[in-house]
């Protein structure tokens, strides 16, 4: 089925168009003049039931999401695999380059890099628990317990509301500056630009969906800068929620 709604042109050009935010049927039906709008309906049914594009409703509005967490299994399962040997080499020729090209006192040209995250978990829990668990900084601290300040930590804080500050309080002024909220829109959806280090940058989009039985959460990241292979192994593991699975759901339970 994957490929299947893959093998259409107009399916793929309707997951670019989603590529950059949620747009409504009529919004994509707009942008696709050339078909009409009942054969938009039918594509986005077949993407839809591809798991490809996710729906959220708002009041009458039908807003269309691209699946990027989809996509990155199918893309696991059935690319990496044949391009691994291939990266290999090119990691290899990359390394050897960069060797031949330092400057001055063995410093190296460093090539900034981009690394895409996508999470999905589902809760049988209301979204406003989902969303409280997920931004309630005692809430938090249950499931995600790593601190750059540790035992020196007073408390987290993160301001709800877009401009608000996301940080670490060690007292006296001290601590770690998380990042700063982008969009703010509780119990649905949250976005924080963060800097994990000088001259890399991290946009982390969450949402939350009401399904049947509970709630749909969705995580994107995007980093973007000079990127060393522990640096990432370290985003990999500290920034993939599925590894937190069962301590948020304990801590959504119980709430």
């Amino acid at each position: 089925m994957f490929w299947r709604a893959l093998s259409h042109p107009w399916r793929r050009l309707m997951l670019d168009l989603l590529r950059d935010g949620p747009r409504t049927t009529g919004e994509l039906a707009e942008r696709l003049a050339q078909v009409s709008r009942y054969a938009v309906m039918q594509h986005l049914a077949v993407l839809t039931d591809a798991g490809l594009v996710l729906v959220e409703r708002r009041g009458r509005q039908r807003f269309n999401h691209v699946n990027a967490a989809a996509l990155r299994r199918s893309y696991d399962r059935w690319v990496n695999p044949y391009a691994d040997g291939l990266a290999g080499e090119l990691a290899s020729l990359g390394r050897h380059l960069e060797e031949e090209g330092s400057m001055g006192e063995g410093r190296t040209v460093e090539t900034p890099r981009v690394l895409r995250m996508e999470s999905e978990l589902h809760f049988r829990a209301p979204p406003e628990r989902v969303f409280r668990a997920l931004t309630d900084p005692d809430q938090v601290l249950r499931w995600f317990p790593h601190t750059y300040g540790e035992n020196r930590v007073k408390r987290l804080v993160l301001e709800p509301r877009v401009g608000g500050m996301q940080y670490e309080d060690w007292g006296d002024g001290r601590g770690y500056l998380y990042g700063q909220v982008t969009e703010w829109d509780p119990p649905w959806r949250y976005a924080v630009r963060s800097r994990l280090h000088p001259g890399t940058v991290m946009d982390t989009l969450t949402i939350v969906e009401p399904t049947e039985d509970g709630a749909l959460l969705r995580s994107s990241r995007v980093i973007v800068g000079p990127i060393s292979d522990e640096q990432e192994r370290g985003i990999r593991h500290h920034g993939d929620l599925v590894r937190f699975a069962d301590a948020i759901r304990s801590v959504v339970e119980a709430a």
